[in-house]
C-alpha cells in the first residue's frame, strides 16, 4: 500500500506542472525498494531476552537535484535518508541522515544532454545518526546507543522517460550504488560497506 501511495503521489505531482518536460531544471527522486521488501519479508530475528521479531524494514531516500543553467549535464543535489527496521543482533533501530552531492549526466549520440533519458553517475557525501533500541552488551548495538556516521555514496544508473506511456514528467531511474559508512563516535562498528540495487526508483522532472 505504501508503494502504491508513493507512485500515485509521483503521478499526481508530475501532472501538476505545466513547464515543458524537454528542458527540466528541477528533479525530485524517491526510492521505495525496501518498502516492498518489508511488505513481503518472512524473515525473523531474535535478540537475547526478547521475543522473535519480523525483519520488516523501511528504507526511504528522497533526493532533490538542480541542473545548472550554464552546465546542464551537471546537477547539484541533496538527499534525505531514513531507515527503520529490525535485524538480528541489533534489534530495533532507526537511522537518518542528510547528504549533498553532484550528478553528471551522459547522453551518448546526442549533441545536447537529455536529463530524462541520460546515463548518469553520482557522488554524495553526508552525515547521519544511528539509533539502536535493541541488542545486548556493551557494544555498537547496545540499547539506547546513538552513533554518528559519515557517509559516502557512489552510484551509476540510467533514466527512462515514461512520457511514451502517457505520463509526463515521471522518469524511471534504476541504479546501482556503493554506500560507505564510517563511525565518528568510537563504537565497535568502525565502518560498513554495502552494494544497493535500487530498482524501484522514480524521479519527477519539472
Amino acid at each position: 500500500m505504501k508503494t502504491i501511495f508513493a507512485l500515485a503521489t509521483a503521478l499526481f505531482v508530475g501532472s501538476a506542472f505545466a513547464q515543458q518536460p524537454n528542458n527540466p531544471k528541477h528533479m525530485f527522486e524517491f526510492n521505495a525498494d525496501s518498502v516492498l521488501q518489508g511488505i513481503f519479508s518472512f524473515d525473523k530475528s531474535k535478540v537475547r531476552g526478547g521475543s522473535p521479531d519480523n525483519d520488516t524494514q523501511l528504507d526511504l531516500n528522497l533526493n532533490y537535484a538542480y541542473a545548472l543553467p550554464g552546465l546542464p549535464q551537471l546537477q547539484l543535489g541533496s538527499r534525505l535518508n531514513y531507515n527503520k527496521g529490525t535485524v538480528g543482533g541489533r534489534g530495533d533501530f532507526e537511522d537518518y541522515g542528510i547528504e549533498v552531492g553532484a550528478i553528471y549526466n551522459f547522453s551518448p549520440g546526442m549533441s545536447e544532454v537529455d536529463l530524462m533519458n541520460s546515463i548518469y553517475a553520482s557522488l554524495y557525501l553526508g552525515l547521519g545518526w544511528q539509533n539502536n533500541y535493541g541488542g545486548t552488551g556493551d557494544d555498537a548495538f547496545s540499547p539506547g546507543r546513538k552513533d554518528e556516521v559519515l557517509s559516502s555514496t557512489i552510484a551509476v544508473g540510467k533514466r527512462f522517460d515514461l512520457s511514451n506511456w502517457g505520463v509526463s514528467h515521471l522518469v524511471y531511474t534504476p541504479e546501482i550504488a556503493l554506500e560507505n559508512l564510517n563511525s565518528t563516535t568510537g563504537s565497535n562498528l568502525e565502518y560498513s560497506q554495502n552494494i544497493q540495487f535500487r530498482f524501484l526508483q522514480f524521479a519527477v522532472f519539472f
